[in-house]
């Protein structure tokens, strides 16, 4: 059921993101700096035995940090480089998508934690 769970999971978010167009929800900078700091966060808690969980904690805590980071980086452009709405728009976008990145993340090492712990 489990299995069941995710896939179901995972097709509503996927689908949806195909919906709107799945070229606005991939940043590789994004991505590499909720796995990076998920992975140190992993290793930072230092037990094997919860290593899927802990790296899913990380994603979820470094996605909000990503997009803390987006939101400061948008509010001291704002007036300058940014300048129109439309590019305030996509920054603003850009800045989201560590957080998403980080709880589907956690959606998937929710599973597989509880996997390995049952084995």
């Amino acid at each position: 059921m489990k299995y069941l769970g995710i896939v179901i999971c995972l097709v509503v978010i996927i689908g949806t993101a195909f919906t709107v167009g799945i070229n606005i929800f991939i940043d590789v900078l994004s991505l590499a700096f909720v796995f990076g700091g998920a992975l140190g966060y992993a290793l930072l808690k230092g037990n094997k035995n919860v290593m899927v969980s802990s790296f899913g904690e990380g994603a979820v805590y470094f996605g909000w940090l990503g997009l803390l980071i987006g939101f400061i980086a948008i509010a001291s452009n704002i007036f300058g480089a940014l300048g129109s709405l439309e590019k305030v728009g996509s920054a603003l976008a850009v800045a989201m998508l560590p957080m998403l990145y980080g709880y589907i993340t956690r959606l998937i090492c929710m599973v597989a934690a509880s996997e390995a712990q049952a084995d």
